[in-house]
């Protein structure tokens, strides 16, 4: 959310001095004044968002991703989460705040389906080696929006998670209903490693869904359930968003019981229903 900043006037000790405006001018320095870091040495991370460099880094993640499609099709499904399901969720979200009539996810650069636009980096290496991660999250003003602050910060931040289960819907739809017409699905079913890899790209779909709605900041659940709860109970649940990222690092560490009876299981249940398994 962007941050407003009120401009006061400045006080000022001394009374006689006051009075000397010759002396208040010259001796007032600027009270809001920023000058940007110095940095030792050039961004390698905006670089490679130019050209050519962008477009090598594109051919060499294709290159990857072929790679882990044929030989590590689970480690083949988390890239391409990281190059079309994170991006499909942040645009989610940035194109439902703009369409509410916020335009700062525009201002940003997020309305876009460019991976570099959204991937954070600890994001993108702990869904490589854990399954689940996170992208930079969409800024956006709810006080902007056109409709209630609470109930259109609900709406964008619901639309993340749902981004992903209608992205596994339709892939399973194209497994079930399209692929047989095409004769592709005994194709892929002859290469168990592409039939993995679409299968672990839906599972990870729905338990991308599933782990976004929990509610803790700075999850999507929150917002939701936030929106959700009347006004005093929506209060006591901000007095806990301090606390929320020791329980959801505490939960993701010790807590691997508690994550597959809330995250796997169902996700396991619900993508083989789509799969029709």
């Amino acid at each position: 959310m962007p941050h407003y900043f009120e401009l006061g006037r400045p006080d000022f000790c001394g009374w006689p001095s006051i009075f000397n405006r010759d002396w208040l001018v010259r001796s007032q320095k600027p009270q809001y004044y920023y000058e940007p870091p110095r940095s030792s040495g050039s961004n390698w991370l905006e670089k490679l968002k130019e050209p050519p460099w962008r477009y090598v880094v594109i051919v060499g993640a294709i290159a990857l991703a072929i790679y882990l499609l044929l030989r590590l099709p689970q480690y083949g499904a988390r890239l391409l989460i990281l190059l079309i399901a994170f991006p499909l969720h942040e645009l989610a979200h940035a194109y439902t705040a703009y369409r509410l009539g916020d335009a700062t996810p525009k201002y940003d650069g997020r309305l876009t389906l460019n991976p570099f636009a959204h991937l954070d980096l600890f994001g993108s290496l702990l869904i490589m080696m854990a399954g689940l991660g996170w992208a930079k999250p969409v800024r956006f003003n709810p006080y902007n929006l056109r409709t209630d602050p609470r109930t259109g910060a609900m709406v964008v931040a619901v639309a993340g998670p749902l981004s992903n289960l209608l992205l596994a819907a339709v892939l399973a739809i194209l497994w079930r209903a399209v692929l047989p017409l095409i004769g592709l699905q005994t194709m892929l079913n002859s290469f168990s490693s592409l039939a993995l890899l679409y299968y672990n790209f839906i599972f990870i779909n729905v338990v991308l869904f599933f782990f976004n709605l929990i509610p803790l900041a700075p999850l999507d659940g929150f917002t939701v359930l936030r929106g959700l709860l009347p006004h005093q109970l929506a209060h006591q649940l901000e007095r806990i968003q301090p606390y929320s990222f020791i329980i959801f690092l505490l939960l993701f560490l010790f807590g691997g019981g508690i994550l597959g009876a809330l995250l796997f299981a169902p996700s396991r249940s619900v993508a083989d229903w789509l799969m029709g398994f």
